[in-house]
């Protein structure tokens, strides 16, 4: 884990001064079978208890055209809700207290089907009827939604039959570099044409967060370049990104 990176991030609202009462968590689902889950629940740590926002879920599940709570399996010790919240918690406590929100969590698969084809999902898809039904919900100026995703995942770790050296982690940054250029909604086309080229091969596990949020509003992505950490005990990397989501003017 980057632990400097987290900060840089949430240190984004620590500096504009500004604490949101509500947040949409988009994390990846690693043990969920679904492309998309979401459930109004809530989180305990030893900062105490964050509950879960119904109205959002109420009116997410009302703008979708199928049960977003079907899936319920994965949620539970999924490090990629769990991180946001205590970095929220911490955050709050710190910079902003007094101050109480809640959050609304949402499990995004790999959208394997697209990246085979290389193509996003049509615009009559489910995962598209929720991007934009989300897209609606998180309008209101005191709602913010964290993208809690992981980057690539290279070598022998993640069953790869080859080290990560370093002639492989360079490839593995110019191809995560281009595909940050096309994460953005007018070159979403691009973005799973460039995961498609050779079949999410280093594992990016971001796709279906990037695509519930860039296939609601037109937004594009402004990030740094991705950190790699590298395990030498065992010649693999995970890589991190840290940035926001604009809107195109």
């Amino acid at each position: 884990m980057n632990f400097e990176l987290y900060a840089q991030t949430y240190a984004l609202w620590r500096d504009a001064n500004w604490f949101p009462s509500r947040v949409v968590i988009l994390g990846v689902g690693h043990r969920c079978p679904a492309e998309i889950a979401c459930h109004p629940l809530g989180f305990r740590s030893a900062m105490g208890e964050i509950l879960p926002d119904r109205d959002l879920f109420s009116s997410l599940s009302a703008s979708c055209p199928f049960p977003i709570d079907q899936e319920t399996r994965g949620i539970q010790g999924e490090h990629s809700i769990e991180f946001v919240v205590i970095w929220l918690q911490a955050l709050r406590d710190l910079f902003f207290p007094g101050r109480s929100f809640t959050i609304l969590p949402i499990l995004c698969g790999g959208f394997q089907s697209s990246i085979e084809t290389g193509t996003p999902p049509s615009s009559n898809s489910a995962e598209t009827a929720f991007a934009r039904g989300l897209a609606k919900i998180s309008q209101e100026s005191d709602t913010a939604v964290v993208a809690s995703i992981d980057g690539c995942h290279v070598g022998p770790r993640f069953q790869h039959p080859f080290a990560a050296d370093k002639k492989i982690r360079a490839q593995v940054a110019e191809w995560e570099k281009k595909l940050w250029t096309f994460a953005s909604s007018k070159t979403l086309p691009e973005f799973f044409e460039h995961l498609g080229a050779n079949q999410n091969a280093f594992y990016f596990d971001g796709v279906g967060v990037l695509h519930t949020l860039l296939a609601g509003k037109n937004l594009r992505a402004k990030t740094l370049p991705p950190v790699q950490w590298y395990e030498s005990s065992d010649q693999s990397i995970v890589t991190f990104s840290r940035g926001h989501l604009l809107p195109y003017k």
